[in-house]
Formats: structure tokens, C-alpha cells, sequence
């Protein structure tokens, strides 16, 4: 074969390589870790022999927690709660799922939670000590401008989540700290798209509404209280965004010891080292499964998982059973095709892997592997 014959089957072989690579999509998993300052990054490996293949460590700031991806997966965006409060930006590399840090920006105060609308325009946050709402403007290239186009009062105390409804019409801010859920309106093409005034919900005294996902359909929203441990179930009102209330069950088994909790003092105060959690409930995060067949919630202080059967036509919830895993799981989340969970531990260096029975909502445990101190915060992408 003639050097022109090899150069040109060469070129050939790499053009193709080239583009095999960038059709290549992928399922990564992100994991914010409080205590390395750093984000851990995993590929979702399916089939026979599911597994967690680590991509790599990537530096961060000190506390750096909430995360949240671009609707095209493209973007990653994490809150660091230490000062100075900013926001770390990265770009997700769509075949290896590494992360690219491209800057950060300045957060008026320590966000809890972050979240970006369906059109990928706009990031809004909010901070369970300052009480307040923040949103920030995406610009075309991922990168958030510095400049918040509003910043406001939360209108309650210790908001926990901000969650969008399926719509992109409404927000959903549970407020731990009064006992009730904020509900603003939402409209992308406005200068300031977030509505300062909002209605809001009651829960009970005491129950401490901490975390708040949307069904699929858009008719049913699940929220997690974490000083009684128990679900609440709404209904939606599709045009005007209210809550009414179905449901509240408990999220602990039957046999349970755990009292309710109560509002924790600030850390580092005379009464925090004074303050003994070790019988109280300190429930955590709660999410659906794709199809909205199965409900999954944590318990911090026992250290575990339950699981729920959803009725798709009334949307209430039916307690299937509770799993211990990895310590204090503030954070865990199910993949996009519904087929796996990915559980992280605050006081636990390893992340668990779990395959979900598609039929009986069952967790079984596929894996353990090494992860970051602190980790509590987990996040999905599925690269295109």
C-alpha cells in the first residue's frame, strides 16, 4: 500500500473515531463533597454488570453543596455555602462526562438549593438562613452574569428547595422554618420572571417542609417534611399552580423510635453543642421515578431509605419498606431511565449503587465504591 493509500485510510479511521466520540452519549453522576471541597464524577455503566466508573475528582470550593445541570446537559452549576457564597460554573465534556471549570460568581448569600428553568435562561436560588430569593440570568454560552436580575425577601423562614413545575409557570419554595410552601408565579420572557408576591400553603406546625418534587404529569406534588418524617401529598392545580392537600404518611417503618425533631441551632453556637439529635427524625430529600411508579425519601439519623408505591390516577403514596445505607444520607437520586439510585452518605467515604425493581419499587444494592467526605449532593446527566 502506497503512503497516499495510508494516509488516506488513516484520515479515514480518524474522522470516524471523531465522529463515533462526539455520538457518544453517556449517564454521569455528580456528587458535591462538603469536606474535599471537590465534586466527584461517575459514568452509569448499564447492562449485565451495572457499575459506577469514577471520571474523576474536580476541585471546588470549601462546603460546596446544591447542584444543578442545563435542561441540555451541557452545564453544570454548584452553590459553595462558605465564604465568599458563590457559584462555581463548569462545562460537562458530553463524551466523558468530566468537568470543565469556567469561573464563578458571586451569590449574595449561602444558597441552599438551585435550580434552572426548562429554557435554560435563568437560575434561581434560594438561602435557608438569609430567607431569601435570588435569580440570575444564563447567558448563551452557560456562563451566569454576575448581576442578580432579582433578589428578594422569601416571605417565610428557612426556605429549603425551589422547584419548578413541569409547566416552567410556577415555583415551589417550602419554607422549613414557618411551616408552609410559597408558590410563585414564573414567566421565562420577563426582565424579572420570578413574582415577588406569592400564595403560600400551611402544613402543620412543626413538620418542617424541606424538599418538594412534581410529578411528570403535572397533576401532583410530593413534599418531605424533615421533623416528622413524613410525605405529604398534593394535588395541582394545573392553571393557577395551587396545592391541595391528599395525603400525609409517614416515611419510617412501623416500628420506628425516632421522635420529631426540631429546629437545629446555628452551628458553632453555645446551643448547637448542647443540642442532642441522636433519637430525632431528620428526614432529607425526596424523589420520583420517572415514570411516577415509585417514591423514594431519607432519614438522616438512622441512616436510611424508604420506598413508595404511587397510584398514578389519585397520586397517593403506599409505604413499601425502609433500608438502612450509606450514614446521614442527605443526598440521593434516581437516574434518567428509572432503572438505578445513587445514595451518598455525610459521614460515609463510599457511594452506593442500587437497581431499582421496575415492578415492585425494590432497592437491591449492586455496589459500594469509594467517594468523597461529606458528600451530599447528588445530581444526573445524560449526555446527547
Amino acid at each position: 500500500m502506497n503512503k497516499k493509500a495510508i494516509y488516506r485510510n488513516l484520515a479515514l479511521a480518524t474522522t470516524s473515531l471523531a465522529v463515533a466520540t462526539s455520538a457518544y452519549c453517556g449517564t454521569y453522576v455528580y456528587i458535591s463533597n462538603i469536606d474535599d471541597a471537590d465534586i466527584s464524577a461517575y459514568e452509569l455503566i448499564t447492562g449485565s454488570n451495572p457499575h459506577l466508573n469514577s471520571v474523576g475528582r474536580f476541585p471546588a470550593g470549601k462546603f460546596v453543596m446544591p447542584m444543578a445541570t442545563s435542561p441540555d446537559g451541557k452545564n453544570l452549576y454548584a452553590s459553595v455555602r462558605s465564604k465568599p457564597f458563590s457559584l462555581y460554573m463548569y462545562q460537562i465534556d458530553q463524551g466523558t462526562g468530566q468537568l470543565k471549570w469556567t469561573g464563578a460568581i458571586p451569590l449574595a448569600d449561602s444558597m441552599v438549593n438551585v435550580s434552572i428553568d426548562k429554557t435554560g435562561k435563568w437560575l434561581l436560588a434560594t438561602s435557608f438562613g438569609g430567607h431569601n430569593n435570588s435569580v440570575n440570568q444564563i447567558q448563551v454560552n452557560g456562563y451566569i452574569n454576575p448581576i442578580p436580575a432579582e433578589a428578594f425577601p422569601s416571605g417565610g423562614k428557612n426556605p429549603h428547595s425551589i422547584v419548578f413545575d413541569q409547566s416552567n409557570k410556577f415555583v415551589y419554595v417550602p419554607q422549613l422554618g414557618t411551616d408552609e410552601i410559597k408558590i410563585h408565579t414564573f414567566n421565562a420572557s420577563q426582565p424579572k420572571p420570578l413574582s415577588e408576591k406569592a400564595s403560600s400553603v400551611a402544613l402543620q406546625k412543626q413538620q418542617g417542609p424541606r424538599h418538594i418534587v412534581i410529578s411528570a404529569d403535572n397533576k401532583f406534588a410530593y413534599v418531605i417534611t424533615e421533623m416528622t418524617g413524613e410525605v405529604i401529598v398534593f394535588s395541582r392545580d394545573i392553571k393557577s399552580g395551587a396545592l391541595t392537600q391528599l395525603q400525609a404518611t409517614s416515611s419510617l417503618p412501623g416500628d420506628s423510635t425516632l421522635v420529631p425533631g426540631r429546629p437545629r441551632p446555628p452551628t458553632g453556637s453555645p446551643e448547637a453543642t448542647a443540642f442532642d439529635d441522636s433519637n430525632m427524625i431528620f428526614c432529607a430529600e425526596i424523589k420520583l421515578t420517572p415514570n411516577g411508579k415509585f417514591l423514594y425519601t431519607s432519614e438522616r439519623t438512622k441512616s436510611t431509605l424508604s420506598g413508595f408505591e404511587v397510584d398514578p390516577l389519585t397520586g397517593k403514596v403506599k409505604y413499601l419498606f425502609t433500608i438502612p445505607t450509606e450514614e446521614m444520607p442527605r443526598g440521593f437520586n434516581i437516574d434518567p431511565s428509572g432503572q438505578f439510585l445513587v445514595a451518598s452518605g455525610q459521614k460515609s467515604d463510599k457511594v452506593s449503587l442500587y437497581s431499582i425493581n421496575q415492578s415492585s419499587g425494590e432497592l437491591n444494592l449492586v455496589e459500594r465504591i469509594p467517594g468523597g467526605k461529606g458528600a451530599n449532593w447528588v445530581t444526573f446527566v445524560k449526555t446527547k
